[in-house]
């Protein structure tokens, strides 16, 4: 992305493109703020005003791609930024309406993203100027995907109890994968572990060659160890059956054991990390229906009960 900080006389001295004049005007009055602002459609961002209580004065003024300004202060890009907010600040010490940045290849919803994580301010009402909305999932990736642009660290803006940390976990059910892939690629520690229980019904094996760099090695390996340990523990947990030698004639106990067996042999070959525990009991007590004596009821349901509470028990994030 090419930036450049500007001012109303830089603009004057270099004319848009042909392209850009059918939306734009150029400077006809000698106040060159007053021509800066012929040149640009004076749209505002909903949230990034002047005078936003609760925050420093605006004394700087960010242009997006479609033209849509934000009024920010210096202080809080460069709070954060390790390379001056990509090298384009700080400005000189000027009026605030000489000092402007454009930003040609930065969208106003991207722009807006990157600006309420830093703020760490709610995303905006959806179809208001600017248009940045943490609800599509997708967009708000790409709006927190520039932060590194501008030499701001993922973990240092998106912070566990953070209005934008919430937001992004909130997707992990309908993308647990992504979500978890965020915490590897910037090292969230506490987005991965939150996200990772949503990844328990997914099977590892169709993560994609792409998906699985930016989850990273670390914590695609402790993904793997959570499934694996979970599916130990569950094949664990069938394998041992009802026990009723004490109190069942043989004839009871074998009948027992063979529904059992049965019951759970057709559990295994869809059993995974993620086996919701209401599914082996329906499994085990249809399968398991035409037993009639009491004992060896009594002895299914001790066995099914101590089977669905270790599971239900056992850990279910990295």
């Amino acid at each position: 992305m090419s930036a450049q900080p500007t001012d109303a006389t830089e603009w004057n001295q270099n004319p848009a493109p042909d392209s850009q004049r059918s939306r734009t005007a150029e400077s006809q009055g000698p106040d060159p703020a007053r021509g800066l602002f012929e040149m640009i459609p004076a749209q505002v961002a909903q949230g990034f005003g002047l005078n936003i209580a609760g925050r420093p004065s605006a004394n700087l003024t960010l242009i997006s791609q479609n033209s849509v300004l934000f009024y920010v202060d210096e202080y809080s890009l460069l709070r954060f930024s390790n390379n001056n907010f990509k090298g384009l600040l700080p400005l000189p010490d000027q009026a605030r309406e000489k000092r402007i940045i454009f930003l040609p290849d930065l969208p106003s919803s991207e722009l807006e993203i990157l600006l309420q994580a830093i703020y760490r301010v709610p995303t905006s009402t959806p179809g208001t100027m600017g248009g940045g909305s943490m609800d599509d999932f997708h967009e708000l990736v790409r709006g927190v995907g520039r932060l590194p642009t501008f030499g701001i660290a993922f973990k240092s803006v998106i912070l566990p109890h953070t209005y934008i940390f919430d937001r992004i976990l909130s997707f992990s059910a309908q993308y647990p994968l992504e979500v978890y892939a965020l915490g590897g690629q910037y090292d969230i520690d506490e987005l991965a572990v939150s996200a990772s229980p949503h990844t328990l019904t997914v099977e590892l094996t169709d993560i994609e060659e792409g998906l699985a760099g930016r989850i990273g090695a670390l914590y695609l390996l402790r993904l793997i160890r959570l499934h694996e340990k979970r599916k130990k523990i569950i094949m664990d947990l069938l394998v041992e059956g009802p026990d009723s030698a004490t109190v069942c004639r043989s004839e009871h106990q074998e009948e027992l054991k063979k529904k059992w067996n049965m019951a759970i042999a057709s559990l295994l070959s869809g059993i995974n990390a993620g086996t919701p525990k209401e599914l082996i009991q329906e499994v085990v007590m249809t399968g398991t229906s035409v037993i009639i004596c009491d004992r060896c009821i009594e002895a299914r349901d001790a066995r099914l009960n101590a089977i669905l509470t270790e599971w239900s028990m056992s850990a279910r994030s990295i």
